[in-house]
């Protein structure tokens, strides 16, 4: 159960739903009072759904979290997330950050449990343990199955052990007040949506280096053709899954209170630098290549570091990698 999967984009066959739990290793008379627990907790109507999610959900505990709960408490808690999983309308993530107690939930822990389900895509635990690591919290247990869920168009769960993979995280943390819980909640949303713009932008992105890269042949440009030929040999090794794209977004140069500066160009955006916040004007001196003009020499290719930590799959400043345009005097009216 703790044992974190490698970040990456997962298939979904189609399967039949089982009809019974799948027997999945050795340890399954481990897990087996765990199974029947479940089935006499969901009931007649959901049992073969419980078993399944159940299934799924333990397939990678250790024996030595075993003692952790009971049968019983181990079979409330899937039961308990199974029940939180049942609503969700793809393309959203759910979350709750909670106290379990024995009354309400049928199984209790000393820490905070938080809880997401959200369609599988790459880089949600790295970024979600990153970001609890960044508030200084403890994470004690962490469980991240990929379980297959079927639902309908309002989102309603109709079968498990069919359907598309959905990723299911169960983490129990330090100890939180409530301020916490909702600090903690307002930074996890934040970076979920981080996470889903990068993945559903990655290909648009990719795609627009490959274009600059081809663009590069033909572009006007104050630079030797040795230089031209390595900045799109550099771009398209980018491309080829060797950088991890966060964003995009294409500028303008106009005057501003007699300055030259940079202006987004409105709907440009991708990724984190999508949405209707265009961001704040940068002076063109702001620019790398600025000085190399006024020093004799120009790059076809501006990299350096953003000022900005990335939220999203590992800590760190993130790279950032500009592409200029110039007008028939060598002077840059637009970036990339």
């Amino acid at each position: 159960m703790s044992t974190q999967r490698k970040a990456g984009a997962s298939s979904t066959p189609k399967t039949a739903k089982p009809a019974h739990p799948p027997r999945v290793s050795p340890r399954d008379s481990l897990l087996d009072p765990i199974f029947s627990a479940i089935r006499k907790l969901a009931g007649k109507a959901h049992q073969d759904d419980a078993s399944a999610f159940a299934s799924a959900f333990y397939r990678r505990m250790s024996e030595d979290e075993m003692p952790l709960h009971s049968a019983d408490g181990w079979a409330a808690l899937a039961n308990d997330l199974l029940d939180f999983a049942r609503k969700r309308k793809p393309g959203t993530a759910i979350l709750r950050i909670f106290h379990p107690m024995l009354k309400t939930h049928g199984w209790e822990s000393s820490h905070t449990v938080l809880q997401i389900v959200n369609d599988d895509m790459p880089f949600l635990v790295d970024s979600v343990s990153m970001a609890l690591a960044e508030q200084g919290i403890g994470v004690h247990v962490l469980g991240h199955p990929l379980v297959q869920i079927s639902r309908d168009r309002s989102g309603k769960l109709t079968a498990v052990g069919e359907g598309a993979s959905e990723s299911v995280m169960h983490l129990e943390i330090d100890r939180q007040t409530p301020e916490g819980i909702a600090r903690i909640e307002e930074i996890l949303r934040g970076v979920l949506a981080s996470v889903r713009n990068i993945v559903d932008d990655w290909r648009a992105m990719r795609d627009k280096m490959q274009q600059v890269a081809a663009d590069l042949a033909t572009r006007r440009m104050p630079v030797p053709d040795a230089g031209r030929r390595e900045a799109q040999e550099f771009l398209r090794w980018a491309a080829n899954d060797h950088f991890t794209f966060f964003g995009y977004r294409e500028y303008q140069v106009r005057k501003r209170g007699g300055e030259d500066v940079l202006v987004a160009v409105d709907g440009s955006g991708l990724g984190l630098l999508g949405g209707e916040d265009t961001g704040k004007t940068r002076s063109l001196k702001s620019l790398a290549a600025h000085y190399m003009q006024h020093s004799g020499s120009m790059d076809a290719l501006i990299l350096t570091k953003t000022n900005a930590r990335s939220a999203v799959h590992r800590p760190g400043y993130m790279d950032y990698i500009g592409v200029l345009s110039f007008d028939d005097k060598g002077r840059p009216v637009s970036e990339q």
